[in-house]
Parts: C-alpha cells; sequence; structure tokens
C-alpha cells in the first residue's frame, strides 16, 4: 500500500494518541491489523505483543519497563476481567523488575476453571484474588505481587524486589518474613522467598545494588553495613553516605560503590542538574571520601553480568571471606518497634 493514504494518515493518528494515553494500539478489524502489519515490515511500527501495535521511533525511546507498562495498560483495556499478579503486578507498583524477566504477561486464573499458559501469558492458579487498581489496571496489592515476585525468581532478582518493598514500605524484614510465612507457606517457590528475605534490606537505594549484594552473598562476602555516612573531612556539617561497606579484621574499612548510570540520566534524580553536575558532584564525594583513608572500589552494572568479576575487584581490595570481621550488616538493620504481625 502506498505510504501517504487516507487510512494510512488516519492510522498514525490513532497510534499517536494512544501513546498520548501511554498504551498501544489494539486494532478493531482484520483490515487495520493488515495494514498496520504492513508498516511493521516498513519498520515505521512495532507489534511488541500479539495484535497490540505502536509508532516505532516512540516505541524505541521507551525504558524496556515502561514498554511493558504499554502493554499491560492495553491489554486490561481489551481484557477487562483480567488481573495481573507476580512480575506484571511488579512492574505496574514500579517495583525493581530485571528487564530480562519481562516479556510474558501474568495474569490469575481460577482452579475450577483455570487457563492454559501461552508463550506471551503466563497463568497463576488461585483460589483467592486481592485486587487493586493502580493506573487504571486490576493488580495484586504491591506486598502480594512481592510476594509472589520472590516466589518466582531467582535470589538475585528477588532480592531487589524484596529491598524495595521494605524501602517502600517502611517495614523492617522481620515482619516481611512473617507476612512470606502467612501468604506463601506450601506455594511453589516458598522456600526462595524465604532465602531472599532472610538476606533483604530497605536500605538499598536501587535495584543494581540489590543485585550487586545478591552476588556478593552468593560469594560468601556480605558487607558490614550499607549506606554508612562518613563526615565530609573539609565540610564538616556535610555527610556521604556508601552503598557498602566491609570492615575487615585488621582494622581497615572497604568501601564499595555501585555505579549506575541512571544517577547521571534520570530527570527526576538530576532535578535541576545536568548530568555532568551529578558526575563532577560525584567525583568530589569520592574525593572526600577518600581522606577516610579507605579503599574505595567501584563497579558498574557491566561488573555485575560478568560472572566472578565482582568477587575478583573485592578480592583485589583484600575482601576475602577470611579478612571480613562478623558481624554483617544485618546487626544495623532497620528496628521498628510494634512491627509483629497481628
Amino acid at each position: 500500500m502506498p505510504r501517504n493514504t487516507a487510512a494510512w494518515n488516519a492510522m498514525a493518528e490513532t497510534l499517536a494518541t494512544a501513546y498520548v494515553e501511554r498504551r498501544c494500539y489494539s486494532p478493531a478489524t482484520t483490515r487495520e491489523v493488515n495494514l498496520l502489519r504492513r508498516h511493521v515490515a516498513m519498520h515505521e511500527v512495532v507489534e511488541p505483543f500479539p495484535r497490540l501495535f505502536a509508532n516505532a521511533s516512540q516505541w524505541h525511546a521507551l525504558r524496556r519497563d515502561e514498554q511493558e507498562r504499554f502493554i499491560i495498560r492495553s491489554y486490561s483495556a481489551t481484557h477487562p476481567a483480567a488481573i495481573f499478579c507476580s512480575i506484571s503486578s511488579a512492574v505496574m507498583h514500579r517495583l525493581p523488575v530485571s528487564f530480562a524477566q519481562l516479556g510474558a504477561l501474568h495474569i490469575y486464573t481460577y482452579p475450577a476453571r483455570p487457563t492454559q499458559s501461552s508463550r506471551c501469558i503466563t497463568r497463576h492458579i488461585t483460589s483467592t484474588i486481592n485486587a487493586e487498581i493502580v493506573e487504571g489496571v486490576p493488580v495484586s496489592p504491591l506486598l502480594t505481587a512481592a510476594i509472589e515476585c520472590m516466589c518466582d525468581m531467582n535470589f538475585r532478582n528477588g532480592l531487589a524486589v524484596a529491598d524495595a518493598t521494605l524501602r517502600r514500605l517502611s517495614i523492617e524484614r522481620k515482619l516481611l518474613q512473617e507476612y512470606v510465612e502467612r501468604y506463601a507457606r506450601g506455594k511453589r517457590g516458598v522456600a526462595m522467598a524465604r532465602t531472599v528475605t532472610a538476606y533483604a534490606d530497605g536500605r538499598a537505594e536501587s535495584g543494581g545494588e540489590s543485585i550487586a549484594r545478591a552476588i556478593m552473598i552468593e560469594a560468601g562476602l556480605l558487607p558490614s553495613d550499607l549506606q554508612r555516612s562518613f563526615t565530609d573531612p573539609i565540610e564538616g556539617w556535610r555527610t556521604y553516605r556508601a552503598d557498602f561497606c566491609f570492615d575487615l579484621r585488621d582494622g581497615t574499612t572497604v568501601i564499595v560503590e555501585f555505579d549506575g548510570k541512571q544517577k547521571y540520566t534520570d530527570e527526576a534524580l538530576l532535578g535541576e542538574r545536568t548530568g555532568i553536575d551529578a558526575l563532577v558532584a560525584e567525583r568530589q564525594r569520592e574525593s572526600r571520601l577518600t581522606f577516610h583513608k579507605c579503599p574505595i572500589v567501584r563497579c558498574t552494572y557491566q561488573d555485575l553480568q560478568r560472572e566472578g568479576r565482582l568477587p575478583r575487584l573485592l578480592a583485589a581490595a583484600g575482601v576475602t571471606k577470611s579478612t571480613i570481621a562478623p558481624p554483617d550488616y544485618r546487626a544495623t538493620a532497620l528496628k521498628l518497634p510494634g512491627s509483629s504481625l497481628k
């Protein structure tokens, strides 16, 4: 079909409207599907989920998790009875879900009339459904979604979700453990959820930090503290926090910093600063920390993706199983009065 037809011009406007509404377009007729797929072949349109379409340039400008929210909103609009759970619910609650976990929608189904999973949809059988509306979409509540994710994910990704849940709800580890026992006992994956909550800590400030700590834990290298404050030796009223600290038996403290790109690119984090401003501030912060005579190890997300890389970086700074002094970071974790589950 020629590019500039009335039908295509009308469809382009429809796609633009859907984008403003933060969703994909679900065509109403086979004719629309065929028109859109011809433009998919021309790389002007994408079909990220069966029969859901978006303008290609606008789609590729979105973060992967925002793309997933577009798909969830769109599917919900055409399937209003669907209630999203586990990873899909976590995405809508904006918990830190690894992009590698995305791609299939997670939806509840009842035991009496179970629906089979498919390549694009993972069905979760449940006898009771407790849902709330997030951005117009019915999803499992945040705490329920977090527990479902901890049961469904591996240790590294589950810890990122658990940490964020503690941070968002301002609760301590013990209470999350009690919730897991109450709501996940006997379910598939509960053993992993128990392991995750045993190491969870709401002081982690990003999913990347949580995954870095998970790798340390797997290597038997538990940090001594998280987000420890250090006084600026030049400007005494200012303090800087270190992502991880390892207190060694010889009295040395090794600082480990996770250097994510988000602090230099995310407008919400930057505020009125530019990425260069953030980089300069970070360099000053590190220079002031060096006055405390603590070795500083920096790691990036790329380091986390290379198996064994982070433990080798730590070993180069003298951090090994035999050199770390007890106790570990859990001794300084958040403790709230009256936090037992009622």
